[in-house]
């Protein structure tokens, strides 16, 4: 009989396309565990981070709210327990809240509300601040991304070894701990997020097939601000077809190695007896451009990195696809509602539980996402309203793209006559959750003291690292 409360294990990736899934209709990537998991629950397939890009949105994921609420600007602002996390409601609610693998907060000394941290990765001393010290003349830093490009390929990684370690400790917590309830376990994988290094029974999945290259024509994309980008990370040049081939095909590698890693866990929870009594979510920090418009990484509001994956399923879960826009501040608000828990007065947060289905079906709901980090000058700002998403970039001009009729977003609409009314609604959307200029102009004062508490611009690329290290067995990052 399932329990009034359930347990809840929150899945997470990496840097996941939600198109490279089986699922969502790609042919190509397989993915047989996430394909299984969306046919038994519901695929949100209109689902938003909160920023492209790690630490933010995993700020973002665990407190329910959007970055410039809590001054989660870069990946130099991680997590430190301020304002309360999911885990903090759970575990005062009776939950035993363990996290098992990529955390990407300060470290494992803050009150974050996850107490039981297991392989937990953090962020490396101070986190990114390359990545935000602008040069005098105003151009960012500039760091050799192309090269992930280049040398993409077959083989493991530190980063490889550490998500099956992440699988083996999951499988000793489902094994030996799950019958301590309730609990709320989330298992946080690396995967696919760059080397783009796939463990070699992965890379040859993809050895001998036409991986439908997406188009790199800039397009819509040719903008000054993704312009910025493009040449921050050196990817302002022409791959050759065998190169992107190569790197598309470590690519999908990796979402089929991490999707083996999803299957192992629910095998584990099947084993575990406990697969009736506990809700299973999966999602993704953000997504992965691989390839489109010429575009790699993340950092962009091009869908490819902004979108992300997210499943629901268990017990009393219904199947359906659901496409209203919903976002990672949902999240919160969902396991509060699974455990029953009610926010105290003078709480509240912007998300809906995703099980509300009367909040999910109004139709004017909008989501929101935002950067502020390495390879851009300017923050921009995204809004999913309907069919619409609009991204405004401050002191530049905006974008507009029709998702229904233009999924891949090829045609920018922000110079269209007849859609002046749609650009003044979206605009004023935006400014009825925040004012992106102000928003802007407080992210670049606390980006530059930052900066300048360790030296500037020059000192601060000695407190940046490549890859975020794994932790040894201890916890302790090597």
């Amino acid at each position: 009989m399932t329990k009034s409360r359930p347990n809840i294990l929150l899945v997470m990736s990496d840097q996941h396309n939600p198109k490279m899934s089986g699922y969502s209709g790609n042919t190509v990537a397989k993915t047989p565990h996430l394909d299984r998991l969306a046919r038994r629950g519901t695929s949100f397939s209109n689902a938003y981070c909160t920023s492209p890009i790690c630490v933010p949105a995993r700020a973002s994921i665990a407190t329910g709210r959007y970055v410039h609420e809590i001054g989660a600007w870069d990946n130099a602002t991680p997590y430190v327990g301020n304002p309360s996390s999911w885990g903090h409601h759970l575990g005062r609610a009776g939950y035993q809240v363990t996290t098992i693998g990529k955390l990407h907060y300060r470290d494992a000394d803050d009150d974050t509300g996850f107490p039981d941290q297991r392989l937990a990765m953090h962020i490396s001393g101070r986190g990114d601040l390359r990545g935000i010290a602008q040069r005098p003349d105003g151009r960012v830093p500039t760091v050799p991304g192309f090269r992930a490009i280049l040398d993409a390929g077959a083989g493991e990684t530190d980063y490889t070894r550490y998500d099956r370690s992440v699988v083996d400790t999951a499988a000793l917590f489902l094994e030996h701990e799950a019958d301590q309830q309730p609990w709320a376990l989330m298992v946080s994988f690396v995967a696919p997020h760059f080397p783009l290094i796939a463990p070699d029974e992965f890379f040859e999945l993809y050895s001998d097939q036409d991986l439908n290259l997406p188009s790199d024509v800039l397009g819509a994309w040719d903008h000054p601000s993704v312009q910025v980008f493009r040449e921050s990370f050196g990817i302002d040049r022409d791959f050759s077809h065998s190169e992107k081939q190569r790197a598309m095909q470590a690519y999908l590698g990796l979402c089929s190695f991490m999707d083996a890693n999803v299957g192992a866990v629910l095998a584990s929870l099947e084993a575990s007896g406990h697969a009736n009594d506990t809700i299973v979510m999966y999602t993704s920090d953000h997504g992965e451009s691989a390839g489109a418009h010429g575009l790699w990484f993340k950092h962009l509001m091009n869908e490819e990195s902004v979108r992300v994956p997210l499943l629901l399923a268990g017990p009393g879960i219904g199947n359906e696809v659901i496409d209203a826009p919903v976002s990672h501040i949902d999240l919160l608000p969902t396991f509060l509602s699974l455990a029953g828990i009610e926010l105290q007065e003078g709480e509240s947060v912007p998300g809906v539980s995703l099980l509300d289905h009367d909040a999910l079906s109004d139709t004017d709901r909008t989501v929101l996402a935002e950067y502020h980090a390495n390879g851009s000058i300017t923050a921009s700002f995204m809004v999913r309203h309907g069919q619409y998403k609009y991204i405004e970039y401050v002191d530049e001009r905006p974008q507009l793209f029709d998702l229904v009729a233009d999924p891949d977003e090829m045609f920018d609409l922000s110079g269209r006559d007849d859609l002046t009314d749609v650009i003044s609604d979206c605009a004023a959307r935006l400014r009825q959750i925040c004012d992106p200029t102000a928003i802007n102009a407080l992210a670049k004062r606390d980006q530059a003291r930052r900066v300048a508490e360790v030296g500037g611009a020059k000192a601060a690329e000695a407190h940046t690292v490549a890859y975020t290290p794994v932790p040894k067995p201890n916890g302790s990052p090597t």
